[in-house]
């Protein structure tokens, strides 16, 4: 019996001719290429797919995320609830599972940033290469975009309107544009620090997603009441010219407050973990995907399976 490989996807066969004089068995393709099948086939992804996996995880991002905010005031308008912790819990598990599936479903391409904040700080840190930030950015904003558009095609122009678009905003009557910018960069801070706290190589493998969803959850039920917690520059702007694109009323004044507040919260939290996290020179940073289990090194014995 012709001993199993160790990559469980692997072909285990030849797909050529037996040798000469006959009776030989096939022998496993491993061993006639000298590579497995599984590492043959790995390629690192091209320039464009890891853009279009940022384009499509951040436009999931903000039709689920922001779509749920727009949506609970669509059902609001209708009912005359008030909003209360039960409305805004809600929002803050639609941002969780939505954010967990497309880190776990493009984390292995494009590392799963979906924040220009999040390919900001890992920039800042050294972690990412300043020759892709622009594109990433571009590819965030361009699925923010769109995510924010699928939102009115899903609920309607008017009742979208109405809700506000998703789009995150304070209270002016009550905030000032410093405590606003400081509470953003709070809720950011805290986001970029667990990312980067999680997707070190030290961290419990495979649970990256789950703890990025869970924080954003988190900060979302403290923040939300006072700013809508938009911790993503992609998010806030997406949904901002949406809703002037189909004529809403924007407070462009504040604007500069989420974007220096996410941008600032973000970099410095990756530069705190940095500072506290890094206990020796080699410490080193994974995509947000789910490690991949290190093949066995231990020899299978001939006739096994």
């Amino acid at each position: 019996m012709v001993p199993e490989t160790l990559f469980g996807d692997v072909e285990h066969f030849s797909t050529s001719r037996r040798l000469a004089g006959g009776g030989e068995k096939p022998r496993p393709l491993w061993f006639v290429t000298g590579v497995p099948r599984a590492t043959r086939m790995a390629a690192p992804p091209t320039t464009a797919q890891k853009l279009a996996a940022e384009f499509l995880g951040t436009g999931f991002l903000v039709f689920i995320g922001a779509g749920s905010a727009a949506a609970t005031g669509v059902i609001a308008a209708g009912t005359k609830a008030p909003f209360s912790m039960a409305e805004l819990g809600v929002i803050s598990f639609a941002f969780m599972l939505v954010i967990v599936g497309a880190v776990y479903a493009i984390g292995h391409i494009s590392g799963g940033h979906i924040n220009p904040a999040v390919t900001l700080s890992l920039a800042v840190s050294g972690k990412f290469s300043w020759r892709e930030v622009p594109g990433y950015w571009a590819a965030q904003l361009a699925g923010a975009v769109a995510g924010a558009a699928a939102i009115y095609l899903t609920l309607g122009r008017l009742a979208t309107i109405a809700a506000g678009g998703g789009v995150t905003a304070y209270n002016p009557a009550t905030m000032g544009f410093g405590r606003a910018l400081v509470i953003e960069a709070l809720g950011t801070f805290m986001l970029v620090f667990v990312i980067f706290g999680v997707i070190d190589h030290r961290a419990v493998p495979g649970w990256a997603p789950m703890a990025i969803g869970a924080i954003v959850f988190a900060v979302i039920i403290v923040v939300g009441p006072a700013t809508g917690a938009a911790i993503n520059p992609a998010r806030y702007l997406g949904a901002v010219f949406m809703l002037k694109a189909f004529g809403g009323n924007v407070l462009w004044s504040q604007v500069p407050a989420y974007l220096i507040g996410d941008l600032a919260g973000g970099v410095l939290g990756g530069l705190a973990w940095a500072g506290i996290g890094r206990v020796r020179a080699d410490a080193s940073f994974t995509s947000l995907a789910p490690a991949e289990p290190v093949p066995s090194t231990e020899t299978v014995p001939e006739g096994t399976s």
